[in-house]
């Protein structure tokens, strides 16, 4: 009995000192995109974020630089393909959409301020447009 204890109990010791060495081993070998260790021992007044930068077209997964005094790194950031990317940092509550503008053919609606992200300049207000659809929506109680 004596020795089934002892055996478990060096089982026990072997399955932790493996398991914290895989720990430290993911650490080292980066894994995932680290979120730049430098810039963490800044205070978060002095850190400068730069715009989103998709890796190819307009939108999708991309890099942001982020600058604390002399160190600049790279993380991971994305816009959103249904978005305007010279806005993608600020947030807006935006009400329903006007009429449309028969000479533009064009619609529009504004929005106020929400949240702003990564210290971004943003507008209090803002007017977004779009195009009008070409077909009229119809009502509920209305046929073919």
């Amino acid at each position: 009995m004596q020795s089934f204890f002892s055996v478990t109990l060096l089982l026990l010791l072997a399955l932790t000192v493996t398991s914290e060495a895989s720990k430290r081993g993911k650490n080292q070998k980066g894994g995932r995109h680290d979120k730049s260790k430098s810039v963490s021992e800044c205070v978060p007044a002095e850190i400068k974020y730069g715009k989103c930068v998709p890796k190819s077209g307009d939108c999708g997964e991309g890099l942001r630089e982020v600058t604390c005094k002399d160190h600049t790194d790279k993380i991971p950031c994305k816009i959103f393909c249904n978005w305007k990317k010279d806005i993608s940092d600020c947030k807006y509550k935006f009400g329903s959409w006007g009429a449309c503008d028969a000479a533009t053919n064009t619609k529009s609606r504004s929005g106020s301020l929400k949240r702003v992200m990564y210290n971004a300049e943003c507008q209090s207000t803002i007017k977004v447009s779009k195009p009008c659809s070409p077909k009229a929506k119809k009502t509920k109680g209305e046929k073919n």
